[in-house]
């Protein structure tokens, strides 16, 4: 289901392709988890399996120190490793913007690259990134601005403005204005991407009733009534409606420049510091959150926790001109890592933390009742009855996962604050060599096992120098590069209390000293157990 875009003519966009020779660029936005790396892979995917050359430039931006969707894409063999650029801890509409220009101008001067792609973290503004490929104002000398550098606006065009909204969650972020604590809450960041787009990917939309996705879809369209709007589950869409579409007209967005200008001008002398900080600075002090003023690192024995710069967790925030990063001066929103050197044990780690706080959900969920698309069953009345039927079962079904989904929320608030995102490769006993990819957005969690630790990789051993130097970049003997890492993105963040949680679900002393023979007879061994499984069936033919 898609709502074409209000824009000019059809060819308008392909007679602009024809005429301009500049690298075409599309930026992939939307609020955290809510699908642009799954968005991202899938364009590649599909690009890829189209056949004939088709090089594309990829750059992904995480707020966090720990870029987990960046090692997804390079990993996935979709594109090339030298061709996957990636930019953490900071955001490249703020902190990391000079750094965005040029890695675009160095890539664009290759002339190698049919396409770019730069996924932004969810906490970017994507008209601030637009800003950077306006042309150089006139009034300004061009070598004192800018040096012997060329332009990025003689480089590379802005080609499509995509935005990702996550149709389960819409309207639960949007509620978040009620109790914002500033002016600007999460919601006027959510609306800001959805209002500065040229196509929105409704994604999700399996996990919302029909009427709960017309809501969402009028809400969207009254934000954006110009922009091109598509439905997807899995960020499955074409991939034509996202490349090189020609969609992007700065004038389109003039009334947004406007008010974004505006708005600056309030707040130039303004930014969020820590209250603690401000007491610092006040007795002559260096503001002690601060880059490299104070201990990031809390080690519990087992783990340890490492705290961004701009941590804001348990602080009370004040006004005060400094250099915090905009998501956390406009928005409060704080990142730390989780870092551990031993397995989750997989029971606890299922009791005490999935299922206590998080509705788990498995990406198969709803594959068997398909689209409608499959055989029709014979009998015009029996096909209605039957589609109503299984709209119903599928309506229920939905009703009641939201209220557990609902239910969860405030114990996890309670236990660890605000999280709206967190992500990261987890190490389980019994999946001993599989390396975990976990994923939560509000309620909703997800695990995969999608592939083996580096540490079972051939070339991490016989590989070239260059080679073996990537894949064991992470190795601590004696387990190689199988870790707990996990990042956590929120607001008010209870660090130790979430380190406490996932400690618990750690294998003790006692638990560890059986080694991996122990793991598998007490913990059970997932190829194991399938082997047995298999043997069993077999038997009983």
């Amino acid at each position: 289901m898609k709502r074409p875009a209000a824009a000019a003519a059809p060819d308008a966009g392909k007679q602009r392709r024809r005429e301009d020779a500049r690298l075409p660029v599309s930026t992939i936005c939307g609020f955290l988890g809510a699908g642009k790396t799954t968005l991202l892979k899938h364009v590649l995917e599909a690009r890829r399996a189209d056949g004939g050359e088709f090089r594309c430039a990829v750059i992904v931006n995480d707020m966090a120190e720990l870029n987990i969707d960046e090692s997804l894409v390079r990993h996935s063999d979709l594109v090339q490793s030298d061709d996957v650029i990636a930019m953490d801890n900071g955001c490249v509409c703020c902190t990391l913007r000079s750094d965005l220009v040029e890695q675009i101008i160095g890539l664009a001067k290759q002339k190698k690259f049919d396409y770019m792609i730069v996924e932004a973290s969810g906490v970017s503004e994507p008209a601030q990134m637009a800003r950077v490929f306006a042309p150089c104002d006139k009034d300004h000398e061009h070598d004192e601005a800018h040096g012997e550098r060329e332009s990025l606006s003689d480089l590379a065009r802005l080609d499509t403005c995509v935005t990702v909204v996550d149709a389960a969650d819409f309207f639960n972020n949007l509620e978040a204005v009620a109790r914002g604590p500033e002016k600007q809450s999460l919601p006027h960041l959510l609306v800001e991407q959805i209002e500065y787009a040229n196509v929105v990917v409704l994604n999700k939309a399996d996990l919302v009733s029909q009427l709960q996705l017309a809501r969402v879809e009028d809400m969207v369209s009254g934000l954006n009534p110009r922009g091109k709007i598509l439905t997807s589950r899995q960020s499955r869409i074409d991939a034509l409606e996202v490349v090189n579409t020609g969609l992007y007209r700065t004038d389109d967005f003039a009334s947004l420049h406007a008010q974004l200008k505006r708005e600056e001008e309030q707040e130039e002398e303004e930014t969020f510091e820590l209250a603690c900080c401000s007491a610092n600075v006040a007795k002559g002090l260096a503001a002690c959150c601060a880059v490299g003023s104070a201990p990031r690192v809390r080690d519990s024995g087992k783990s340890r926790v490492v705290l961004a710069s701009s941590h804001a967790s348990g602080f009370q925030r004040v006004r005060r001109k400094g250099q915090a990063a905009r998501h956390a001066s406009r928005f409060g929103i704080a990142s730390f890592l989780y870092k551990a050197r031993r397995p989750f044990h997989p029971e606890r780690f299922d009791a005490d933390l999935v299922r206590k706080f998080f509705l788990f959900h498995d990406d198969e969920d709803g594959e068997e009742e398909g689209d409608g698309d499959g055989a029709k069953p014979r009998g015009g009345r029996k096909t209605k009855r039957e589609q109503e039927r299984r709209e119903k079962d599928r309506e229920e079904k939905l009703r009641k996962r939201q209220e557990e989904a609902s239910e969860k929320e405030p114990l996890r608030t309670e236990r660890m604050g605000s999280l709206l995102r967190s992500k990261g490769f987890i190490w389980l006993a019994n999946r001993h060599d599989f390396m975990g990819v976990y994923s939560s957005v509000g309620s909703v969690l997800t695990l995969s096992f999608p592939t083996r630790w580096n540490a079972l990789e051939e070339k991490a051993y016989t590989g070239t120098p260059e080679e073996q130097a990537e894949l064991r970049k992470h190795f601590v003997e004696v387990w190689g590069d199988r870790r707990q890492e996990l990042v956590f993105i929120g607001k008010n963040l209870k660090h130790e209390a979430i380190q406490e949680v996932l400690d618990g679900c750690l294998l003790t002393d006692k638990e560890m000293s059986l080694g991996i023979d122990g793991w598998k007879a007490t913990l059970g061994d997932i190829m194991l157990d399938a082997a047995d499984e298999e043997d069993s069936g077999g038997e009983g033919e």
